[in-house]
């Protein structure tokens, strides 16, 4: 005799990939070490001096090797440490030679949404935190909100965004 409801079994497996899918995922491997605590945190950076693109487009950008030039051309030792004085000499190396960093991406959205950062910086003026997270306090960034259409509406509908943010379908897929 066959259940008319899910056994057991495959109730467990699906809150387990549930849970799985909701967990945190882990940074992705970069091709050179970076953090951006020493970066945002420490020197105080702001996010837009970096990533000069999120003030006007839909992806906030890498920076270029010339960005990073831009400050790296005066701090390029750290003789009290010794460690990041090591990197710090990878990295006038990499500069030096004038060769992009290919950085893994860290924050993806699929590609049938149509998502502009700018609408969010600036339109909105949301701080990049709200959902990047305190990317001044990770040396390594990782992705902290699942950045899904559910999570995405439920900021859209809060009491302070109705008829400020849209939650029509087509605001998001094109």
């Amino acid at each position: 005799m066959r259940l008319p409801f899910p056994r057991p079994a495959a109730i467990a497996g699906a809150v387990a990939a549930l849970a799985l899918g909701c967990a945190a995922a882990a940074p992705p491997e970069q091709p050179f070490r970076f953090s951006h605590k020493v970066h945002a945190g420490d020197a105080r950076i702001g996010c837009t001096a970096c990533h000069a693109y999120a003030e006007r487009g839909p992806v906030a950008g890498v920076p270029s090797m010339a960005r990073c030039q831009g400050c790296h051309k005066f701090v390029k030792e750290d003789k009290e440490n010794p460690q990041l004085d090591q990197e710090l000499k990878a990295l006038r190396k990499v500069l030096d030679e004038g060769k992009p960093v290919a950085w893994a991406r860290v924050h993806r959205v699929p590609d049938h949404v149509f998502f502009t950062h700018q609408r969010h910086v600036v339109t909105a003026a949301l701080a990049c935190r709200e959902c990047h997270g305190e990317v001044e306090k990770m040396e390594v960034v990782r992705q902290v909100a699942p950045l899904t259409m559910g999570w995405c509406l439920q900021c859209h509908q809060l009491p302070k965004n109705r008829g400020r943010a849209p939650t029509d379908c087509w605001a998001c897929h094109k």
